[in-house]
């Protein structure tokens, strides 16, 4: 018995310390959409969290701050206004400083854009997205569909 017993607690402190690696991953979407401002950069807010692994994306301010040290990947995505003077064209920004942008015109139609970044970031780190200054500027979405989205999840602790 005390064989079973010894064997049944290895295996439970070799599950469990398995379950003990770092996390972090999210996907927020926006459920409105946004005109832009003539002089200023304004924050894109993904307000309805799909997933949020850790709590690391705030859908209040649209911002993701790294409690995790370690590499990352975030995507972005946005769909244009239907206007023949509309533009989506959006940053992902680290640390307020622009790393990828994202451009689509609603000259035709809706057009969606999105890009792809890997990035090593510290605990502290925060990334978020502005939609560029300017009055053609402009992000379409209708209700719950999630046109405009943003993902990021941790790729690999820093060891």
């Amino acid at each position: 018995m005390a064989l079973f017993t010894g064997a049944l607690l290895a295996a439970v402190i070799i599950v469990v310390a398995g379950d003990c690696k770092p996390r972090s991953a999210f996907t927020a979407k926006m459920t409105s959409s946004m005109n832009g401002d003539p002089e200023k950069n304004l924050p894109i807010v993904f307000d309805s969290v799909l997933t949020n692994v850790g709590n690391d994306y705030n859908p209040t301010d649209g911002k993701f701050t790294t409690r995790i040290a370690g590499t990352y990947v975030f995507s972005l995505t946005l769909m244009s206004k239907l206007s023949s003077d509309s533009t989506a064209f959006g940053c992902l920004l680290l640390n307020g400083k622009e790393q990828v942008c994202v451009w689509s015109n609603g000259i035709n139609g809706h057009e969606m854009s999105s890009n792809t970044i890997t990035v090593k970031l510290k605990s502290g780190d925060v990334v978020d997205n502005i939609l560029k200054a300017g009055t053609r500027f402009a992000l379409h979405n209708a209700g719950q569909a999630g046109y405009c989205s943003f993902t990021g999840f941790l790729l690999y602790p820093e060891v």
